[in-house]
């Protein structure tokens, strides 16, 4: 071998180990950088022809680990989607508090029902009425807070996703103009780039918010699509869409959000996609699940709630009366129309008292011989001859005693009560509620297949079927025509096109069965009004979950007996066959209603389906210990959930971090290494120096 060989030879030692040490310096002093990545210096045969005439680095290699890397994408995805559940359960743990607490819903109602209990003691005392209602009223306030708290929650959460939109947008366009410049870096062969570490960085924040799978590329770029395959990044980039409404509220249908794939120049290429349905993981399915599925359920089951409460406290109360009676029943907007067939079965007493509690006149109104709600209204005027008025305007009928000092009060017949959809005559109208609020608190209307259905002709009504999943899986809408209730349901089932099914029961219930199990039915626009009432389709037949969910919005104690006490109806008319004017029924130490009041509290009645709940019999302290208890196995479970995410994610870190991450003893033994052979070659060429200089002496 010729000294320039052996020179060669050194010089390529030289340069080879001094990159090595470099590289092995850079190691170590991004040993603490977090997404760094281990590079390793690769060495090979330098040759000329089939001479060995030294040594060069054939590579300097990233070390990563593609099957880690999914696996941390992953695990990472599934403890955000954990992570946000967890909180925001927390969140509403803290709205409706515990089983147990004296804050919470069950405590604050049981304490309303013992208030109404204590009434039946002395319903005379206007201290007793005074707390009853204040602790009725405290219950129903609370129920309201909570509904309208499960609605600031859906607030935060669509504002959290509207953000985390913008993130993924940024992270997108990030990793696509790296992948320009990484292919670029390849291209002059610098298979090792920086540029690497801050794309793998920016794919791991992605994966944060969304579930994402990543592609390497032969040129060095990533291709990275959805956890179904829906591709985010290829040679086209992707962007989210979504025009997100500034309040919401439960008639909030979120419009969806779409992925527009882009080219280079940004223009749009081919028709968007619908996303929610697509993504499986991050903080951006967390989101959508709290969003379109657990709060919206659990606004359901507080309307239902609401709904029983009322119901059940407004039937007693609309069977008694106060003592005096007042002037005037003045119902609810029902939604009736004066032409409406009355559907009504059974006897209810209609009676004049004077402030003395005295029998003035009396009606014992056989519905059975009645059609119409019109003739309801004639069959009071002429039964009472002069000694009371009633009037039905807009859906609403009002009873008004003619006589000074005379009041009006109403009685269902012990042997025969009226009777429509189960509902006694002044119930069905509301003319003595207790208790009201946003939306009805029953949706049975009484309404036959074969009645006239009353809306306006060529009124629209829009709807929207959504998935569990947050999709939007149909929309429908319907324009008022025929002229029977069986007519509309038969354009709803057109209109829905087999996604969802509208039955009407034997009460005049209208029930929507989806096809997809668990999908709720939104309204997005209902110009319909039934006559002159100004009630809508969807809130006289109660379709939708707005209108379900806003039996608890606004839930409060009639406002005239919550500023007169002396209004609570704790008494009961006393009239028999034989009762003659002059005689006393009413008096004010009967509890006979405030009984009634107390036993609602044990007593067991059916309750709707609501929000993944099936309809059931239970008491209302059950239902209200089925709702917290949900609520607390749905908390306890994502927080368990949450934790076992987190050690998956940090185990699979550690591995990675094992494999790809900078490891203090390793590299001080490259650099060990690498300096003895850097010093090496320097020492064959110091020996090839001398060489040189003898041999020039000699000559």
């Amino acid at each position: 071998m010729s000294l320039n060989s052996i020179l060669s030879t050194a010089v390529s030692g030289l340069l080879t180990n001094q990159t090595a040490l470099r590289t092995t310096s850079n190691n170590i002093a991004n040993v603490d950088t977090d997404g760094y990545n281990r590079r390793d210096v690769q060495f090979g045969p330098r040759l000329t022809g089939s001479t060995l005439t030294g040594v060069q680095i054939d590579e300097i290699r990233r070390i990563a680990n593609q099957y880690l890397d999914q696996e941390s994408l992953s695990a990472t995805s599934a403890f955000s989607k954990a992570d946000t559940l967890s909180s925001y359960f927390s969140r509403v743990q803290q709205l409706v508090a515990s089983l147990t607490g004296d804050s919470s819903l069950q405590a604050r109602i049981q304490t309303a029902m013992t208030a109404l209990s204590q009434l039946s003691t002395n319903p005379s005392s206007a201290a007793t009425r005074a707390s009853a209602l204040s602790a009725v009223q405290t219950a129903l306030s609370s129920i309201s807070s909570m509904a309208d708290g499960v609605q600031s929650l859906r607030q935060d959460a669509n504002t959290q996703l509207t953000d985390s939109i913008s993130t993924v947008n940024d992270l997108i366009s990030r990793i696509y103009d790296l992948n320009t410049q990484i292919k670029r870096a390849y291209q002059n062969g610098d298979t090792s780039t920086g540029l690497l570490d801050d794309r793998d960085k920016a794919i791991a924040q992605l994966s944060e918010q969304i579930d994402v799978r990543t592609f390497e590329q032969p040129d060095g770029r990533v291709f990275v699509s959805m956890g179904d395959g829906t591709s985010l990044i290829s040679d086209l980039k992707s962007e989210l869409r979504y025009n997100s409404p500034t309040t919401v509220t439960s008639a909030t249908s979120f419009p969806s959000i779409m992925l527009q794939q882009m080219n280079a120049n940004g223009v749009d290429m081919g028709p968007p996609t619908a996303i929610e349905g697509r993504v499986r993981g991050g903080t951006f399915r967390g989101l959508l699940d709290l969003r379109d599925k657990t709060l919206p359920d659990l606004a359901e089951q507080l309307g239902a709630l609401a709904g029983g409460l009322a119901e059940q406290l407004n039937a007693i109360h609309n069977d008694s009366s106060s003592v005096p009676p007042p002037a005037t029943l003045t119902g609810r907007n029902t939604g009736l129309l004066s032409s409406d067939a009355l559907n009504m079965s059974g006897v209810a007493t209609i009676a004049i008292v004077d402030a003395q509690g005295q029998l003035v006149q009396k009606l014992d109104l056989d519905f059975s011989t009645l059609a119409t709600v019109g003739d309801v209204v004639s069959a009071i005027n002429s039964g009472l001859g002069g000694a009371a008025t009633a009037t039905f305007s807009n859906g609403v009928l009002s009873i008004t005693a003619n006589n000074s000092g005379q009041g009006i009060a109403i009685k269902q017949d012990d042997t025969d009560p009226s009777s429509r959809a189960g509902r006694g005559f002044s119930q069905v109208f509301g003319l003595n509620d207790l208790i009201q609020a946003s939306s009805p608190s029953s949706f049975a209307t009484g309404m036959a297949s074969g009645d006239a259905h009353g809306f306006t002709a060529g009124d629209q009504a829009s709807f929207v079927l959504r998935g569990t999943d947050g999709a939007i899986l149909k929309t429908f809408s319907i324009t008022i025509g025929g002229t029977t209730v069986g007519d509309i349901v038969s354009d709803l089932n057109t209109a829905a096109a087999g996604a969802a099914t509208f039955t009407l029961g034997s009460d005049g219930t209208l029930t929507m069965t989806p096809a997809t199990p668990g999908a709720r039915l939104e309204v997005t626009d209902d110009t319909t009004s039934r006559g002159t009432t100004g009630v809508s389709l969807s809130q006289f037949f109660g379709l939708g979950t707005a209108v379900r969910a806003d039996q608890a919005a606004g839930l409060t104690v009639r406002s005239d007996i919550a500023s007169n006490g002396q209004l609570l109806a704790l008494a009961q008319l006393e009239v028999g066959p034989t009762t003659a004017a002059g005689d006393v029924v009413l008096g004010a130490g009967d509890n006979r209603g405030a009984l009634g009041l107390a036993a609602v509290a044990n007593a067991s009645f059916t309750w709707p389906a609501a929000g993944g709940f099936g309809s059931t019999t239970m008491s209302l302290s059950d239902f209200t210990a089925r709702i917290i208890g949900t609520q607390s196995d749905l908390a306890s479970s994502a927080e368990a959930d949450q934790a076992y995410r987190s050690d998956v994610k940090q185990e699979v870190a550690a591995k990675k971090t094992s494999v790809e991450g900078v490891n203090l003893d390793d590299e001080l033994s490259n650099m060990m290494l690498f300096q003895k052979a850097y010093n090496a070659s320097a020492r064959m060429l110091t020996t090839v120096q001398q060489m040189y200089d003898t041999l020039l002496q000699a000559v």
